[in-house]
């Protein structure tokens, strides 16, 4: 890791600064460029302005590895009121969350009840619609220690027929076994490379070696046997190669632009997210909410040194 992002990973865990600069009346510069708004409200009101630019979202609450049950409640209420507030402008609810944010450091059946509420609301808004596929709760995927209990729960959740898609990492040897068993039951996946120091004994940790094995469970999300069985691809990256490679996948195998899509992180890679919707590509946006925005705004500082102008302006301003 570098220097850069230890820095920054140590400016997000300082909890006196972190809380200093959430309690400013406003949103600082840093704040508002990767962060969609400080409650639901303002989170559907970016959702609105996205989508009459063409491009969807995924509203996450923000808050990981919780143990304050009164945070997780709070949590999920944020949560089922941006599900009600989406549904009631005809908008998709497609909503990301942590499993770690509504119970599971406290225990998995605080988790499953949690999800499952959530899910359920999303199922009732769509009934009596044509309910898309990008109408779902997407679990976000966390360190690998959350893994199995995260497949676990989107297993369970969707056994119920319950709209349900995880996201998958990359760079974890499990995924390709995860991948291929959700593939043959016809489930949605958000592919990720993976953004944790993980042990070589679960994860890949060469760069080459991540981006090489993307591409190729990306082809196989992209195969004949995925779209024969309904399968849903959604790749969740950055990086232009590879998103022009995975294009080139798409073709070839005779994928429909819209029969996929990308998923980017607001306020992430502007030009890129440009350059995709520009060119017909169905392209959806992570979009954080909340108040505890602090360690996940200086995290996107710390993945390009060209962010810091946005870090500089709110220490000044604060």
């Amino acid at each position: 890791m570098k220097l850069w992002q230890r820095a920054m990973i140590a400016l997000a865990r300082n909890e006196s600064l972190g809380g200093f600069m959430e309690s400013r009346a406003t949103m600082s510069a840093l704040a508002t460029r990767f962060v969609g708004g400080r409650d639901v409200t303002e989170a559907v009101e970016r959702t609105l302005d996205l989508h009459a630019h063409g491009l969807g979202a995924s509203l996450y609450c923000l808050g990981e590895y919780v143990e304050d049950v009164s945070v997780i409640r709070q949590s999920v209420a944020e949560l089922l009121a941006a599900v009600e507030k989406l549904a009631g402008l005809g908008l998709e609810t497609h909503i990301s969350v942590d499993p770690t944010q509504i119970g599971h450091q406290v225990s998995e059946q605080m988790c499953r009840d949690n999800a499952r509420l959530i899910a359920q609301e999303i199922r009732c808004v769509k009934a009596g619609s044509v309910a898309a596929s990008q109408d779902v709760l997407m679990l976000d995927m966390e360190d690998s220690s959350v893994a199995s209990a995260t497949i676990a729960l989107h297993d369970l959740l969707r056994s119920e027929s319950l709209p349900m898609a995880v996201t998958l990492q990359a760079y974890l040897l499990r995924s390709e076994a995860d991948l291929k068993r959700i593939v043959a039951g016809g489930g949605t996946v958000r592919l990720v490379k993976g953004a944790f120091a993980e042990n070589r004994s679960v994860a890949m940790t060469r760069r080459s070696d991540i981006d090489r094995n993307y591409l190729r469970l990306a082809g196989f999300m992209l195969s004949e046997e995925a779209r024969g069985a309904g399968f849903r691809p959604v790749f969740g990256t950055h990086d232009a190669r590879l998103i022009d490679e995975i294009v080139q996948i798409a073709t070839r195998e005779g994928w429909k632009r819209g029969e996929y899509e990308f998923e980017m992180l607001y306020g992430v890679g502007l030009d890129l997210q440009q350059r995709l919707v520009q060119n017909g590509q169905r392209l959806r946006l992570y979009v954080p909410f909340g108040r505890d925005w602090w360690p996940y705004a200086v995290r996107r500082v710390g993945e390009s040194p060209r962010n810091a102008t946005f870090l500089l302006r709110a220490l000044v301003s604060a």
